[in-house]
């Protein structure tokens, strides 16, 4: 039997990575260089420059080590980019708990918050997921969702799927906007004069009687206001009325169930 650690498979590691659990306890004066260091200084390259501009030779130039330096404190890019995943949300206020009991002024909150931090962090809608949160920020604010949600009535089981789609629905509609903002700045203008110039090319050859309802979006000048000069809006800029719609199913599912006799 060997006195060696053993490495731990899949999110068993993962959760001893998120919250430091795999870190060997050191002797002596604190290292100069530290796994928050690495991720904090990855996480200032990838807001600056995307997913792309960060790499574990690049982390090791900007802090001044070499490369093997970093891989003292973390054992691959893949741990890196799960660190930083879940470190971007660190320095966001969580949602408080209401004392109102408005639960789905909560809910709103809590996606206005969850885009606000896309927003902060573009490059974190990029990084794929290998599950629910696993870190210590992740989780807290997983838990100010589902209390809201719950607060509504819902079951527990219920209410993970439900926090599962609203931020499936608020990270894709950041990635797609960010996806969007990225390709109208290489054509050289704003999201906006893309997204408009996109409409007149398909205007030209759309055929009202193949597509009569993109037809009618047209007809409807969904794509032809007039540019803004503060804001450059993106497809998150609307998301408000899917959010809305999802709570007033919630709203209608629970009083159906509650008028049907269910217990919630």
């Amino acid at each position: 039997m060997t006195s060696e650690r053993q490495p731990t498979p899949g999110f068993a590691r993962e959760i001893e990575l998120l919250w430091g659990l795999k870190e060997a306890p050191r002797r002596g004066p604190r290292p100069k260089l530290s796994r928050e260091a690495i991720v904090d200084t990855a996480i200032a390259l990838a807001d600056a420059e995307g997913l792309e501009g960060v790499s574990m030779q690049r982390v090791a130039k900007e802090l001044g080590y070499t490369t093997m330096s970093l891989y003292r404190h973390v054992d691959s890019k893949e741990d890196l980019l799960a660190l930083m995943s879940d470190a971007a949300v660190k320095g966001m206020p969580v949602p408080e708990p209401r004392t109102d009991g408005d639960w789905r002024a909560g809910v709103e909150e809590w996606c206005r918050s969850a885009i606000t931090i896309y927003r902060a962090h573009p490059w974190a809608v990029h990084i794929p997921l290998s599950g629910p949160p696993g870190g210590p920020y992740g989780l807290r604010w997983m838990e100010a969702g589902l209390r809201e949600l719950v607060a509504s009535g819902l079951r527990a089981d219920e209410a993970i799927q439900t926090l599962m789609l609203l931020a499936c629905t608020l990270r894709d509609a950041l990635r797609i906007e960010n996806d969007m903002r990225r390709t109208a700045a290489e054509r050289g203008m704003s999201l906006e004069e893309s997204t408009r110039m996109w409409a007149q090319s398909v205007r030209r050859v759309i055929d009202p009687r193949e597509f009569p309802t993109i037809s009618r979006v047209f007809e409807e000048g969904v794509f032809e206001e007039e540019p803004t000069e503060t804001a450059d809006p993106g497809p998150a800029e609307d998301i408000d009325f899917p959010i809305q719609r999802i709570l007033d199913g919630i709203e209608a599912y629970v009083r159906d169930r509650k008028a049907g006799g269910d217990a919630p």
